[in-house]
């Protein structure tokens, strides 16, 4: 992906930061096999690859400034702890999943007490409760919900 960004006039292609990235990752392995396989006769690729390095950080930190990534905070800890960045998406998903089971059940029951509150107040009052519906399905322009159509019909 590259962005195109104007220069006097001129169209320049800039690299997208993922790129400079990847860029500065391959740099960095060159890097490491000529460290390893150093010799003075290769001193002067060696400079050369680090000053190509420098060049590409300044481009990605260029690149940086124009994009707007957010880390949550945890996800650099698992990283610092040296495990895998997925088990942090993983772990975090399972969590969502969890949170949305108990929220679930939450309105579910809910739901259940609102029904049986209704049943009970309709036993115990109900002529106001007819009212009541009267008055919420007004309200509501005529829409019946699941509730009402199960008291009305006894089905509570």
């Amino acid at each position: 992906i590259f962005i195109m960004v104007e220069n006097n006039g001129n169209t320049l292609e800039k690299p997208s930061l993922e790129e400079t990235i990847a860029k500065a990752l391959w740099q960095v392995h060159e890097m490491e096999q000529q460290i390893q396989e150093f010799s003075e006769d290769s001193q002067s690729l060696l400079f050369e690859r680090v000053n190509a390095f420098v060049d590409n950080l300044t481009e990605m930190q260029s690149s940086a400034s124009n994009s707007q990534v957010e880390v949550p905070v945890e996800l650099l800890r698992v990283v610092d702890e040296g495990k895998h960045p997925e088990t942090f998406s993983v772990s975090h998903f399972e969590h969502c999943i969890h949170r949305n089971q108990v929220t679930k059940g939450k309105v579910e029951l809910l739901a259940h007490f609102h029904n049986h509150l209704l049943k009970s107040a309709k036993e115990a009052f109900p002529e106001e409760v007819k009212e009541y519906l009267r008055t919420r399905d007004g309200s509501a322009m005529g829409v019946k919900t699941e509730v009402n159509v199960g008291i009305e019909n006894g089905q509570v």
